[in-house]
Formats: C-alpha cells, structure tokens, sequence
C-alpha cells in the first residue's frame, strides 16, 4: 500500500506537465475566445485558462499578460470596472517587466483599454495618463503606430468633453501627424474630423473648414463612407456659422443621400433634422415642416421622436398656425401617455408618469412650447382668458417636471444648466399670470424661479441628519437602478416589442421599490420626506399671515428677458405689476457703478446724477406700491440692489431708509421653512460671540493693514457673556475653523474678494485664506448671525436663475439663518461704528433689520460731508431671518447656575422643612 502511494505521488507531476499547455497552445486557445458570442461566456473561458496558466507557474509571459488583458476587458464591457482595472493594471505589470517572453508593445493596448475605462468613471485626470502612456510606447513600435494615433484621439475626445477645446484640437492634430506616419487615411481622417469638432467650438471655422475639407478626400480615397457623411454634417455646421444658408442646405442633403445609401437609419434621420433647422432659422416654416416631416420616417427611437414632433410644433407656430401647432404637441406626449384625447388640447400628461421617463428634457421642451403656444394663440385673440389659463395649466405641469429633474440631476453644473434653460418658462408663465390679474400663481412661479439649487442644498442638510447611513446608502442604490433601467429602456425601440415591454416593466418595478422605500421613508420619518421631497411652495396666504405678524411687507421681482415684473404684498393685499426692463437695467447699472466707486462721487454733479437714479429706482422699485413705513422684506432677483440708498427725491438726499427697514432673503419660501429652525445653542462648549480680525496678513496674500479693526471688536465682544477673541497672528483659517462650530455668533472684521467671474469668492485670514469650498457640511452646527464686515462678501458670479454666488450665500447654504454682509468696498471706520450700533439695538431686543436701520439712521444723523454718502453707509445689508437675537447677554451656563440654584434652595427648604416635621413629630409622640 505505502509502495503504491509513493509511486502515485512520484508520478503526478508528470500528470500535471502533460496537462499544462505551451505557450503557442495558450495563445491558439486565447485567440479563439474571439469566437464565443457574450462577454460573459469570454469571462468564463479566460478565467479557466488563467487559472490553469496560474497552476502550471506560466504567469510570467506576454501570453498571461493577454490573457489578463482579455479578462479586464470582458469584465469592462459587462459594467465592473473595478475589477477590470485591477485585471488590466496586471497586465500592464507583466508586460512592463524585463524578461525575455514578455512583449513590451502589448503595453499599448492595455494602457489603452485602462484609459477608457477610467474615461467610463469620469476619473478624467487618470484616463489622460493611460492613454499618453499608450502613445509613448506606441512611437517606439511603428506597428502600433495606429493604436497611438487612436489614443490621442481619445485624449482629445477627453478635452472636448470637459470644455477645452483649444487642447482638443491641438492633441487630434498630434493624432493626425502619427496616423500619417503609420500611412492610416481612416484614422487620418477621424482624427482630421475631432480637430475640426474642437475648432468649430471656438469658432475656428476657416481652419475647421480646411482640416474637414483634408479628411473629406482621405474618407473618399478609402470609399469611408460613413466618414463622408459625418464631414458633410460638420461641413454644414461650419457654413451654417458663416452664415452661407444656401451651402448649409447643401452639405445636409448630402449627408442624408450617403446614410440612405449605407442604411444608416439614425444618421439620416439626423441629417433631415438639421436640414429642417436650417430651413426653421431661414424663417422657411413650410418646408422645414416637411423636412421634419421626413425625418420621422427615419426616426426610431422615442427621444428622437419627442424631439422632430416638437420642432414641428415650433414650426406650425411660426407660420401661425396655432391649432396645427398644438396638434404636433399634443401627438408628442400621447407616446408618454395614451390615455390623452389627442383632439382636446388643453390635456396634460398625468405627472406621475415623469417619474418613469429618461427623455424628461426632451418632455419639458414639449410641454414648456406647448405652454407658449396656448400663450401666444391668447394674445391674438385679445389675452382670451380660456386659453390664458390652459397655458397657465400647462405652465404649472412644466414646473412639476423640473422639480423631478432637479431630484435626478446632482452635479452642480448641470443643475445650473437646467436652472439657466428653464428661466424663460418661468418669465411667460410669470407673463401669463400678468394677464389673467392672478397674484397668487404669479407669486408660486416669483418663488420657484430662484434659489432653488440653494433650498435642495438646505434641504439635503436637513434631509441627511434624519437618516442612518444604511438607509442613505439604500436610497442610492435603488435610485441608481432606476436611472440605470431607464438607460435601457431608452436604448430599445419604442415597438412595443417583447424586449421594450420587458424593459418597461422592470423600470415599473424598480420604481415601484424606490416607492415604497420613500413612502416608507414618509411614514417612518416625515422629517426626512419633508426636508427632501416636499416641493410645495410657500402660499401667499401664509406669506400675509407670516407679514402681519412681522407689520411688515413684501416686494419680490423677476428680471426677465422682456420686462420687469414686480410684486407688493402686505397682510391684506399682493399687487402684481409690470415695467420696462430697459430702463431699470440702464438704471440699475450706472446706480451701481456710483455706488461701488466713492470716488465717483467726488463732485456735486456726479451726486445730483447718483440722486436722480436713486430717484429713478425708486419710482419703479417701491412707488408703484405705496408700501407703509416700517419693516419690508425684498426677495430679489440676481444682484442685491440696496433698498436704503434709493430717494424719494431726485432733487435732496430722502433715501428710504429713512422710512423703511430692509432684509433680503434668498427666497421667501427659504426663510420661513429654514430660518425659524434654530433655538440658543445649550452646549457646555459654546460661545455667544467669535471676533475674528486678523490686521495684518502673510506677505504673500498681498492685502493691505486693518488698524483698528481689533479694537473695534472689543466693545461688541464685551456685550456677550461669553466671548473669543482671535486677532493678529492668532486670527488664522484653522482656528477660525476651529472655535466657529461652537459660536452663536460670529463677526470677521477682513478682506474678500468676489467678482463677477466664475472665481469663488474668498475670505481672508492672518495665515491664508478660506473659500465657499472650505465651508463644509456641520462647520457651523450652532451659528444664528455671521457678520462679514468685510469687502464685497454679498457679490460674485450671478448665476442666471439661481442668484450670486457670494460668500454670505454659501454661508446661508450651510444652514446660518441671518447673515450681515457688504455688498462693496465698504470704508473702515463707517463699518467699526455701524457695526456697533447695530449691536447696541440689537442688545435691546430689536429685529435684526430694525437694529441695522436704526445704526445708519444714527450714522446719517450726525455724519457730515462725503459720510453721508451712501458709499458710506448703504452697504451693509442683512440677508435671511431678521428676528430679534436672543439677548446678547444670553449664555447657557446662566440657565443652568440657575437652575441649580433654584434646586439648591428647594433641597435647603426641604431639609428644614423635614426637620420640622421630625421634631414636631418627636414632641407629639411624648406628649401622648
């Protein structure tokens, strides 16, 4: 037994070499994976080859190298790309290594699928360097020459997406010269077509023209003729930027004729499209509607469709054709919902079915052209109110399908994108309002029209702190199913064949899962929902009420693209009216630059012209509406305009804040849901008031001296009973960082700097300085007031739909429900003392705006010459809830000694009390 058992343990290695295959048998094996129909089943073969390899100690050559290579891109196109990195980097790994069965030039081609895989993640920065790795070891290969020209045009395809497109256009060029050297016209001319992209974006067309016209006779030479048809599109792109309409016209039908000839359905469907915009732009309505007409035929999926309906739409209209107009819209949502009587325009899409849509921006086109439409047709027959309100109706369907793409769409830009598309909509449905003397849903558009990627940051803050991070992580994963289901359905043609069907009901069922973990979300934790979810607007009627309250008032604007429209509302009465928004703007404009700029009041005409502006604002601003003296809040649109410096005279200085208090808000339905959730903070750790003044800064941030600023912090500081002070070199970013999470109120006496350029806005500390980006969420858990008596911190990028980008909005966005800023270089001094003042009223137990108007009122009373100035002065305004601040002198320590005193003396009282009774008890028991 011991004799058989040795000789089966002698023998099995020579078992196991007999199975182990060479390396020319692995790569006959590798190469017929090519073969199998799925990835999955290529995953499965290579897996099995690998671990053979692995077993028999072949894992050191070019073979297991590919071998690898081939798994990372299995796994890559079935969606892990995780895995499929760490496959490919071991490949790389392999084949960088210098032994003799390794083959270097492989390199390139993993480098290469590792760059496009990290292009699939967005991680932009990494697929950049695997692809110009692939270039650099493809210039030492002349056979892989192709492959590196491939990977420039990837590089460009990168620079292109991001937005540059001058480094675009320079690395296909590169892409270009190496496709020459490797005498490869197709990759020649793809790399000619990316340049050409690039430039047309920068509107580089004669050179764009040039290098189309090189890669049109390479496309050609080789019969390429998808190629040819693409250059043709972008030929008429570029004509059509030159204004050569009849050239444009042209080079579309070309493209069409060559896609028809190759059967390529969605380019000439693509091709028509266009060519029926051509003729839209030319004002030709009749045939770009039979162009378009054609473009249907051609057509098969249902974004597309949406889209031609919709052009066709737009068309009818604009050969005032209204009913046929509406007709074309009306088919376009039938495919969203069938139910719709396609003869009663005035129906709408049931909303609950946007939720189930990947095309909702194609939808809201749709819907938002149909709302013009009813719009227009009213307007032409005398503002009919019927029609009025079913592009009122239709209008308010729109706004709903925003709020569920704002829920969808989480990156900043793109949320800007959309907020800047949709502005328009909201000016018409505002108009529409106008017309039909409907105040109350003109103010629901006045509130959903702005700040709302600042209420869905409020409202995330809120929403997250009610949840566990499972149930966070839970609501992104089905969220991320949903959107991954509506891909595919996208992807398949609306036949209502077997796989559409099938898709559309695993989108019901996904979706239905999200459901029920929101409505359980609702049912468990409303908190949540509401925070979230919840996208009703503030109503009108509680506006009134929350003003009666306040004896105070509300002016609200929208700044459109055709007029001004503004609204008053007090606690009995909103009035909507209209202006001209030429002459605010032309106002507006020269009030601003006096106001930003004292020296451009340096001589008596330049104030009498500041006074007539003023004067001007004013009557278009506050006159219309006849407000009563006292507190008025003024919800904006875009820039802060100082309601204080405006006159009632254009002759004298009888500014307005002479009658009226003024605080901002970023919108109303903002303050009323965010600014009454904050109470006295209670922590043993707080502090009532942090002073940061820094006075000088590190040489390197080039900022001038503060003198003084420290020691106007002193008096204010002494008003609270617990203060920190942090002044000269301890003023720095981290220990502001630092001591602001536990501070009630926080004052900065410092430089900023804002613009109206994409450039975030900075404050600056003794050490460095702090952006809107440092703010994170729960820096400030505990602030009810900042104060930024620093230059230029209410101003920076205004964001069409959105408002300013400022340093106090991003304060706002982190939950701070009041904040005092400065809309421009505000002097020193007039800030010092207007500062004080403002906490000495505040200290009486003055609203914030009423504290703030009293310290200029006083400012104005005994300053003189150029002080009077509203350079001076008008600046400082206060944004958000202008409530009374608890007293200044509050501190928690003051409760609690409080509270233990109170419960010292009771167990005093009840120890005597007890003694007492013993010894009445005792003298009772020997009596008896």
């Amino acid at each position: 037994m011991w004799r058989l058992l040795f000789l089966v343990l002698c023998l099995c290695p020579v078992f196991l070499q007999a199975q182990c295959l060479s390396m020319a048998q692995r790569y006959q094996r590798l190469t017929g994976l090519s073969a199998l129909p799925t990835p999955v089943e290529v995953i499965a073969e290579a897996t099995r080859l690998e671990n053979q390899s692995r077993s028999c100690g072949a894992i050191s050559d070019s073979v297991y190298a590919k071998t690898l290579h081939v798994l990372g891109r299995s796994y890559w196109y079935v969606g892990k790309l995780d895995t499929a990195i760490t496959l490919t980097k071991r490949a790389i790994a392999i084949n960088g290594m210098n032994r003799p069965n390794v083959r270097r030039a492989n390199l390139v081609h993993s480098y290469y699928n590792l760059g496009r895989i990290y292009g699939d993640q967005t991680h932009y920065r990494l697929a950049i360097q695997a692809f110009t790795n692939a270039v650099a070891i493809a210039k030492q290969y002349p056979e892989k020459w192709t492959s590196g020209a491939s990977a420039y045009a990837e590089i460009a395809f990168i620079y292109y997406n991001i937005g540059d497109y001058e480094k675009a256009a320079n690395v296909a060029q590169e892409g270009f010269f190496l496709s020459q050297r490797a005498n490869d016209p197709k990759m020649a001319a793809n790399t000619l077509v990316q340049q050409a992209q690039a430039l047309i974006k920068i509107n580089n067309l004669i050179t764009a023209n040039s290098a189309l016209q090189r890669a049109l006779g390479f496309a050609q030479r080789i019969g390429e003729l998808s190629i040819t048809a693409n250059i043709y599109s972008l030929l008429a792109e570029v004509a059509s930027k030159q204004g050569l309409s009849l050239k444009t016209v042209s080079y579309y039908r070309q493209a069409f004729e060559i896609n028809k000839q190759t059967k390529f359905r969605y380019g000439c469907a693509q091709a028509l499209d266009n060519l029926g915009f051509t003729y839209a732009e030319m004002a030709q309505y009749d045939k770009a509607v039979i162009i378009y007409k054609q473009a249907l035929g051609y057509c098969d999926d249902m974004g597309g469709r949406l889209t031609i309906l919709n052009k066709i739409g737009k068309s009818q209209l604009g050969l005032k054709h209204h009913h046929e107009a509406l007709r074309y819209y009306q088919q376009a949502l039938r495919m969203i919902d069938s139910s719709l009587d396609s003869t009663q325009f005035n129906t709408n899409p049931d909303n609950r079915l946007f939720r189930l849509i990947a095309y909702k921006s194609y939808l809201l086109s749709v819907t938002q052209d149909k709302a013009d439409t009813w719009l227009d047709y009213a307007k032409i027959a005398n503002n009919d109110p019927v029609r009025l309100r079913y592009a009122l109706e239709t209008y308010k369907v729109a706004d709903q399908m925003i709020d569920f793409m704002r829920w969808e769409h989480t990156g900043q830009q793109s949320k800007l994108f959309w907020r800047q598309k949709t502005r328009g909509m909201y000016e018409r449905a505002i108009e529409t309002c106008f017309l039909l003397g409907d105040a109350t849903q003109a103010f629901h558009f006045l509130e959903k029209s702005r700040a709302v990627m600042l209420a869905d940051k409020l409202n995330e803050l809120g929403a997250r702190q009610q949840l566990t991070e499972q149930q966070i992580a839970q609501e992104q994963h089905l969220r991320q199913a949903v959107s991954n289901q509506q891909t595919t359905l996208a992807s398949l043609p609306s036949d209502n064949g077997p796989a559409y069907n099938a898709a559309r009901m695993a989108l019901f069922a996904k979706q239905d899962s999200l459901t029920a973990f929101l409505k359980n979300l609702e049912a468990s934790n409303p908190a949540y929902y509401q925070y979230k979810y919840a996208n009703a607007t503030i109503a009108l009627a509680d506006v009134q009420h929350y003003l009666k309250k306040q004896s105070g008032s509300l002016v609200t604007y929208f700044v459109g693209d055709s007029a001004l429209y503004l609204m008053a509302v007090t606690g009995d009465k909103a009035v909507l009216k209209k202006q001209s928004i030429k002459a605010y703007t032309e106002a507006l404009h020269q009030f601003a630059g006096l106001l930003a700029n004292s020296a451009a009041m340096s001589r008596r005409d330049d104030v009498n012209r500041f006074l007539g502006l003023s004067n001007d604002l004013y009557r278009q601003l506050l006159a219309p509406f006849g407000l009563p003296k006292g507190r008025v809040l003024v919800s904006p649109d875009g820039f802060f305009i100082p309601f204080d410096a405006l006159s009632r005279s254009a002759g004298k200085a009888d500014f307005a804040v002479n009658d009226y208090a003024f605080s901002y808000v970023y919108s109303v339905g903002l303050l009323l849901k965010n600014g009454v959730k904050r109470s006295p903070n209670q922590a043993f750790l707080s502090t009532d008031f942090l002073g940061v003044a820094p006075v000088e800064f590190a040489p390197r941030l080039n900022q001038v001296l503060l003198p003084g600023s420290d020691e106007a912090l002193t008096p204010i500081a002494g008003r609270f009973s617990t203060s920190t002070v942090l002044t000269h070199g301890k003023a720095t970013k981290a220990s502001f960082l630092e001591k602001a999470a536990n501070a009630r109120v926080i004052h900065l006496f410092t430089h900023a700097t804002a613009d109206s350029s994409d450039r975030e806005p900075s404050l600056y500390f003794a050490d460095s300085t702090l952006q809107l980006s440092d703010l994170r969420d729960g820096v400030l858990p505990n602030v009810e007031l900042v104060v930024l008596a620093a230059c230029k911190t209410g101003i920076g990028a205004n964001q069409q739909g959105e408002g300013v980008f400022s340093l106090a909005r991003g304060f706002a966005a982190l939950g701070v429900p009041s904040v005092l800023t400065t809309l421009w270089s505000v002097q020193n001094e007039a800030t010092y003392e207007l500062t004080d003042l403002f906490y000495s009223y505040l200290d009486q137990g003055l609203p914030k705006d009423v504290a703030l108007q009293r310290a200029k009122q006083d400012w104005l009373s005994t300053a003189e010459g150029e002080n009077q100035l509203p350079n001076y002065w008008a600046g400082l305004i206060i944004v958000g809830d202008s409530r009374p601040l608890i007293h200044l002198s509050y501190s928690p320590w003051v409760g609690i000694l409080s509270l233990l005193a109170i419960i010292g003396l009771g167990g005093i009282w009840f120890w005597k009390n007890r003694e007492r009774r013993a010894t009445a008890v005792f003298s009772a028991a020997h009596s008896a």
